[in-house]
């Protein structure tokens, strides 16, 4: 191949313009968003039953859902978590499981249980499960005001938003928060029914068959036969009002003489606010693989075409647009990346001094960057910032055999034939530099958790690129040089500085392996004692934020839940640097409050003052559990220590009542160590309230049967006297579904006692009080019930006060006394055990793969084992330099870092990588013998090489890490590169000439 594009230099030339071309049209189209698109192996299946406690929603919600989950092939576990009106199912999936399929077959196992879910309870949504660490933000979020009524904003967005926004390209969905659904109430008295004889029942079937639609039968006229079709139904809600109810005697009355039928808009105490003020919201979700800058004008330029057919003094405004700061981070990293080649230039043109010769590395890497974006495009490989970076940070890297190339054609004459011998000579230098770092990227493809759908884009970007740079390189380099008049550059004096540096190493080897091998195993005890490591939970694009989450008992005033939550929102509305503070309840008892910063206030201390300062206001809210939490790089993730020690122990069986006695009996015995403090059974929740209270009623069946009254009747009578959504029904009036409950008047404000002595109509006609039939009485509850795998979990929490070793001590021994029946299981849980993610694991697992690799790559290019064993001591010197970049920089090590250190695996080698192939050569023809005398050669004719690639690396990362926090992704990934980098370079230049010259062998 070489050859023929030698002599075909008018074909190297149209396919290179060809590829650039195709590369600049192809990024154009290229679907840019924030984060990658993320498919884990993991589904969740959530639903809801309003007003259920949470063991009436595992016993008739998560436990049917999680036997059918459990029945699909490729499930291989199943985690539930019944709340108050809630279940929330998370299903872990083989990790070669089709993630679709399964999903499907999950769904068709959910439609079998349809009719044998409670009624008032949603079909379950089965959706697939991202870590918030990797969820998209809401492309948009669109704030609707206006003179109207939460309802009638909510009949707008409904009938004229959401349809207009959904039909724009690239949306995938457009939820509404804030609102609330029209609906209509039927109020009467009961006093007023009793006295003229008349049912509550009576009243809801009356509304019941105001709506009739039934099939009557045929009608024959000559010879066409027609359908003969009953309809009737109300045209407004006011019409409900002549609906006849029979009463004592025959007499007829009207609804409206009986009850009071109005409009309705039932909160249900949810709530919606943001940045204090009540509002609706409408998000937009972007469809994975749409480009987020382009579909954000798109729904910008629908909402301005719609605002017309709005009514009167209807007001919108975007409150949150995620392709602002991704284009601005385009920008910006667009105007990085054209530094950095400007950068790499200039680099070469002073190591070059040939504006020729450097024309030819540029191209090179040009043609690289556009064949890997052609590449990402015809292989829809999505592309986001991590991936645009990975580019720019790989310029330096992309234009290494460009100019190994370039420099090799300097001492060869300008020929086609002399061209390509050298391209030939070069291949395994070229391919086995290529190999080294390609190869590391391999094992991305195995990382664990949460790291594979973040690195994996990178990793494949980085990959296409080197591909594209090793051809350019190779064929397009010798093909595009004829008359390229290059000559060796000489830098005499600094020559003679490394000359002199290295024969003193080479001299005095022995003293330069101990003192490398010193300074190694030093800087590797300040990499365990110095260096602090820690990760965050996002990789490089997740923003500050505080959240906070609010709970009360079971059976508290709605009320009280949104003053608390109103106190903290006036913490941190109007705060400088604050964003956005979005305040939204999450049932009756519950709330969430999360605040984020504007992107000049994250990196200040502005985020850590507000959750201080909301901490400080959470002490002074009496009878809420409440939880205040900080997000992002600028919150540490590491937990404060204490002068008491605290311990949890899950129990986990099969049997709900039994988990219960055994986690108690473990509570009892802890309570006899003196030292243990505030021993709880819990059902798994490190936060939140974990108890809740309940009404419950247990009819006495000897009463119903002396006062005539039947189940039925006494759980409608029941339904009709306290709050929710027991007891409604739908009606399609003018052409519009709206749900209607009949109730007692002031059912939403019933009280225990009220709720006792209310009557229930009996058969006798004397009526009854609840509390004759039945007994009626408030008792305490888990407010959560937790399954693994179908198997019921409480844990046993405990404190203990005094030293943490006694604490540790008393501990581990009270475990080992522990007896477990058989099916049942006593352990000690971790803090934040179930949310740990394992890409720490998986990226040490990479690290070891890409060492082999690398080794073996290197043995399998050069046909030489011992010179695959001079770059892998090469190694440790590459990565003590990363050591020293981040204690001379005093960061932090995270898992960024290591992703830095897992590429200079690859990129740190290269310069070992030519020395060795120099040596190679030269021992080659010596006859098998190396000699210190050819090692000083083979370093001093590399040298310059190898100085060019590094100044090259260095000059494509600059730009992108100067003004970013080491904290960050690309700041990480740079100064663990730059480190690794240059103290490869001195390790190639200085230390492993010593090596070579002193383990000399025989082929």
């Amino acid at each position: 191949m070489i050859r023929a594009a030698v002599t075909r230099p008018a074909v190297v030339w149209a396919a290179s313009v060809a590829i650039c071309l195709g590369g600049a049209v192809s990024f154009t189209r290229l679907a840019l968003a924030t984060r990658t698109t993320v498919e884990l192996p993991r589904l969740q299946i959530s639903s809801s039953w309003q007003g259920a406690s949470a063991e009436l929603v595992e016993m008739y919600i998560s436990s049917p859902v999680e036997a059918a989950a459990q029945g699909v092939r490729g499930v291989r576990r199943t985690n539930s978590e019944s709340r108050d009106g809630t279940s929330r199912i998370t299903v872990e999936l083989d990790p070669k499981a089709n993630v679709q399929m399964t999903r499907l077959a999950i769904l068709e196992r959910l439609e079998l249980l349809r009719g044998d879910f409670p009624l008032g309870a949603t079909q379950p949504y089965v959706g697939n499960l991202v870590p918030e660490a990797l969820q998209e933000p809401p492309l948009l979020r669109v704030l609707l005001n206006g003179p109207y009524t939460p309802g009638a904003l909510q009949r707008i967005a409904d009938e004229v938003l959401n349809p207009r926004l959904s039909a724009v390209n690239g949306v995938s969905a457009v939820s509404v928060q804030g609102g609330t659904e029209f609906g209509a109430s039927v109020s009467y008295d009961p006093l007023l029914l009793r006295q003229v004889g008349i049912d509550p029942q009576a009243l809801s079937t009356a509304v019941r068959e105001s709506r009739v639609v039934a099939a009557l039968g045929t009608e024959r006229l000559g010879a066409s036969r027609r359908e003969v079709v009953l309809r009737d139904q109300p045209d407004a809600l006011e019409e409900l009002n002549d609906l006849p109810i029979r009463g004592r005697g025959g007499r007829v009355f009207r609804l409206g003489d009986l009850a009071e039928v109005r409009p309705e808009e039932d909160t249900q105490g949810r709530f919606f606010r943001v940045n204090g003020n009540t509002a609706l919201a409408l998000t937009v979700t972007r469809e994975a693989g749409a480009d987020a800058i382009k579909t954000a004008k798109a729904v910008r330029a629908a909402m301005r075409e719609v605002t017309a057919e709005l009514p009167p003094g209807i007001t919108w405004k975007v409150t949150a647009d995620e392709s602002v700061e991704l284009e601005r981070q385009l920008n910006d990293l667009m105007l990085r990346g054209a530094i950095a080649f400007a950068a790499v230039a200039l680099v070469l043109a002073i190591a070059l001094r040939n504006w020729r010769a450097v024309a030819l590395v540029m191209g090179s890497a040009a043609v690289a960057i556009a064949g890997t974006a052609l590449g990402l495009f015809l292989l829809e490989i999505p592309a986001n910032m991590l991936t645009l970076a990975g580019l720019g940070m790989g310029i330096g890297v992309l234009v290494q055999n460009g100019l190994v190339v370039v420099e090799r054609l300097r001492s060869a004459p300008d020929t086609p034939e002399g061209r390509a011998q050298v391209a030939a000579r070069m291949v395994p230098a070229v391919v086995g530099t290529t190999l080294t770092t390609a190869v590391v990227l391999f094992p991305f493809l195995y990382l664990q958790g949460n790291a594979r759908a973040a690195f994996f884009p990178f990793a494949a970007a980085f990959t296409l690129g080197l591909f594209w740079s090793v051809l350019s390189a190779l064929v397009m380099v010798p093909a595009l040089a004829a008359g390229h008049g290059l000559k060796e550059t000489h830098w005499p004096r600094a020559q003679r500085i490394y000359g002199w540096m290295l024969k003193k190493t080479l001299r005095w080897r022995y003293v330069t392996i101990v003192l490398s091998l010193a300074t190694v195993s030093g800087l590797g005890w300040v990499f365990v004692k110095k260096i602090p490591r820690f990760s965050f939970s996002g990789f490089g694009v997740q923003r500050n934020s505080v959240s906070v989450s609010i709970s009360f008992p079971r059976g508290s005033d709605p009320a009280s839940l949104d003053a608390a939550m109103r106190e903290m929102e006036a913490v941190v509305v109007g705060r400088p640097g604050i964003e956005e503070v979005i305040a939204q309840n999450s049932g009756q008892f519950g709330a969430g409050m999360r605040v984020s910063f504007t992107p000049d206030a994250e990196a200040t201390a502005i985020p850590l003052e507000v959750q201080e300062a909301l901490t400080a206001r959470a002490v002074y809210v009496g009878g809420a559990s409440i939880f205040v939490a900080g997000q992002g790089p600028a919150f540490s993730s590491g937990g404060g220590g204490g002068s008491s020690a605290n311990f949890r122990i899950r129990v986990l069986g099969y049997s709900y009542a039994a988990v219960a006695e055994l986690a108690e009996d473990i509570r009892s015995r802890l309570e006899r160590i003196t030292r243990v403090r505030n021993a709880v059974v819990t059902s798994g929740s490190f936060f939140g309230s974990d108890r809740a209270f309940a009404v419950t009623l247990d009819p006495d069946r000897d009463a119903l049967a002396r006062y005539g009254v039947t189940a039925a009747t006494f759980t409608g009578a029941v339904a009709r006297e306290v709050r929710g959504p027991v007891g409604g029904q739908r009606l399609e009036i003018g052409g519009e579904e709206i749900p209607v409950s009949v109730k007692t008047q002031g059912a939403r404000e019933r009280s225990l006692d009220q709720l006792r002595d209310a009557l229930v109509p009996t058969a006798t006609g004397t009526p009854a009080r609840i509390a004759d039939l039945s007994d009626v009485d408030e008792r305490e509850q888990l407010a959560t019930v937790t399954r693994e795998d179908q198997r019921y979990l409480r844990v046993v929490a405990y404190e203990f006060r005094g030293p943490n070793r006694l604490a540790q001590r008393t501990h581990d021994a009270f475990m080992k006394s522990i007896s477990v029946p058989p099916g049942f299981t006593v352990e000690d849980q971790q803090f934040f055990q179930n949310n740990q993610d394992t890409s720490q694991k998986g990226l040490w697992l990479v690290f070891a793969i890409g060492v082999t690799l690398v080794i073996l790559a290197v043995a399998m290019v050069f046909d030489s084992a011992w010179g695959a064993a001079m770059v892998f001591l090469s190694l440790p010197i590459a990565l003590g330099g990363v050591v020293a970049a981040f204690w001379a920089a005093d960061a932090a090590f995270t898992r960024e870092a290591a992703v830095g250190v897992i590429l200079v695996v690859g990129l740190a080698v290269n310069q070992s990588i030519l020395l060795v192939d120099a040596a190679l050569e030269r021992r080659g023809k010596s006859g098998g013998r190396l000699r210190a005398a050819q090692v000083y050669q083979a370093a001093l004719d590399r040298s310059g090489m190898i100085v060019m690639v590094t100044l090259t690396t260095i000059a494509s990362l600059v730009p992108l890490a100067v003004g970013t926090s080491a904290t960050t992704l690309f700041g990480a990934i740079a100064l663990a590169t730059a480190g690794g980098t240059v103290a490869g370079t001195l390790g190639a230049m200085l230390i492993l000439p010593a090596l070579l010259a002193r383990l000399r062998r025989r082929a």
